[in-house]
């Protein structure tokens, strides 16, 4: 007897068989579901393949191969591809278009039903596949992808995300279309119980459907099998559920809108003034949060704008906001400014680097992305946390304030080095310390206030961590032991 997901899951693939067998015609069309399919197909194709590694000489699969608008090119460039599809259609017209490249298996399969070798495979590729699967068979098919590849190999897959994109007329519409956190939740369960977790590279909208059809729901990911230590997939869901959209909701409730920028909404003002952007500039927000700074940009000095964070969930939280609020010309991407490098050389006017160095190790390899990413003349300000000269962190006892996060500071003197040796003309540093004690005041006295309703949500533990935590980062910046610093410099013109 089957088990009511079991009859729920055969429901859906009834349900999608029905739908593909009515748009199931062999066209670039019926693929894209689009009537203007033919004037963004090759851009698009060719957008999606510059996101992907270096899959020269690898092993590959591609899920829900179509009629073979990626198998064209795809197979000049691996050594071996299993193209699979569950519709008969077109993989027979893949065969056609594409059979004559002998590395290349075609398979007519359901994924869900799909049995391959373990870690037989270095890349996995799926375009527009999930979204016509419910949540179960999503994480099944997740699981089996982590089985199929080996170790470090790369798994990228492309959705619609909050709602169609397609122009295509449709009698019914079974489609799912999830946040981008839905699918980062579900990339997480796949982890659970193995050895083994997704590790996201990077999340980010199609830039051909933005520029085409001002969409910027189109996500692609990149993410990379990677070894999981014990219980590290379950802490990482826990984190993460402290930046879903019921924490924030409940956070800003407390301290208003843009409480991840330290002070809010007055200093994200203040700072954006300093960076003295004109309309039509481009702009990239590193360390972008839930993206208010970003989309305060686009609607006050009518910049272009993309934020960049390391955390999934706000990005996307920024994406439903920007749409809810019909904010123009701001792009939001989840990615490791570390190991990011998508952006061409030259593409920005203005860098907007907010705490976020504290993070990292390697600030020189970051400091060198930015000045190639900025175009000549273009200017860089960094807000920072820094430490005396002479003093260690162990000195100052910072690893007792950032208990919990990693961090990398190094003294005023050494970063301001760093801007030079990277070729930056730095026009000023500024000691801020003494507005963020102000600032953290502030934000003390409000968790005070609101004890009853922050205690009520999060529990005490959580309200006596975070005063504890606040008055540590006050004592620090009072004695000087923390200092907070505005960096501002300048591309030298070539």
């Amino acid at each position: 007897m089957q088990s009511a997901s079991d009859m729920t899951a055969t429901e859906t693939r009834k349900s999608m068989a029905s739908y593909w067998q009515d748009h199931g015609q062999a066209t670039v069309e019926m693929m894209m579901l689009d009537e203007n399919a033919a004037t963004i197909a090759e851009r698009e194709a060719l957008e999606v393949l510059g996101m992907l590694p270096n899959i020269e000489g690898m092993s590959v699969v591609e899920l829900g191969a179509g009629i073979g608008r990626f198998t064209q090119y795809l197979a000049p460039k691996v050594a071996h591809l299993e193209a699979y599809d569950f519709m008969q259609n077109f993989i027979d017209k893949n065969r056609e278009l594409n059979g004559h490249h002998g590395n290349v298996e075609f398979g007519v399969a359901d994924v869900t039903k799909l049995n391959l070798s373990q870690n037989r495979f270095d890349f996995i590729f799926s375009n527009w596949l999930f979204m016509y699967l419910d949540d179960s068979e999503v994480a099944g098919v997740f699981r089996k992808v982590l089985d199929w590849l080996r170790p470090d190999g790369y798994f990228f897959f492309r959705e619609s995300c909050f709602h169609k994109s397609g122009s295509v007329a449709r009698t019914d519409n079974p489609t799912r279309y999830r946040t981008p956190q839905q699918y980062n939740e579900l990339l997480l369960e796949a982890a659970a119980g193995k050895g083994c977790k997704f590790s996201l590279l990077y999340a980010r909208p199609s830039r051909t459907y933005i520029s085409y059809k001002q969409n910027r729901n189109q996500m692609c990911w990149l993410v990379q099998k990677v070894p999981a230590v014990a219980d590290e997939v379950r802490r990482q869901r826990k984190s993460e559920r402290l930046f879903s959209e019921e924490s924030i909701g409940k956070l800003e409730k407390i301290f208003g809108k843009s409480f991840l920028s330290n002070g809010g909404i007055s200093s994200t003002r203040e700072l954006c003034d300093k960076l003295g952007v004109k309309s039509g500039e481009r702009v990239l927000d590193v360390g972008c949060g839930l993206g208010d700074t970003s989309m305060y940009l686009v609607q006050e000095y009518g910049a272009n704008v993309i934020g960049i964070d390391i955390s999934a969930p706000m990005i996307s939280i920024a994406l439903q906001r920007a749409n809810q609020l019909s904010v123009p010309n701001v792009l939001f991407e989840v990615a490791d400014i570390e190991t990011y490098a998508l952006y061409e050389e030259s593409s920005f006017d203005v860098i907007y680097s907010r705490d976020v160095l504290q993070y990292v190790g390697a600030k020189d390899k970051v400091l060198a992305k930015y000045y190639k990413w900025l175009k000549p003349g273009g200017r860089l300000l960094i807000s920072d946390y820094c430490v005396q000269s002479g003093e260690s962190q162990e000195q100052t006892g910072l690893d007792s304030f950032w208990s919990r996060r990693p961090h990398r500071l190094c003294t005023v003197e050494d970063f301001a080095s760093m801007l030079t040796q990277n070729r930056f003309a730095t026009l000023a540093t500024e000691d801020i310390t003494p507005w963020c004690q102000q600032i953290t005041m502030m934000e003390l006295d409000v968790l005070e206030k609101n004890k009853k309703l922050f205690v009520d949500e999060f529990g005490e533990k959580r309200f006596e961590l975070t005063k504890s935590n606040w008055r540590r980062r006050l004592a620090m910046c009072m004695n000087q032991e923390l200092l907070w610093i505005l960096f501002s410099a300048i591309k030298r013109e070539e």
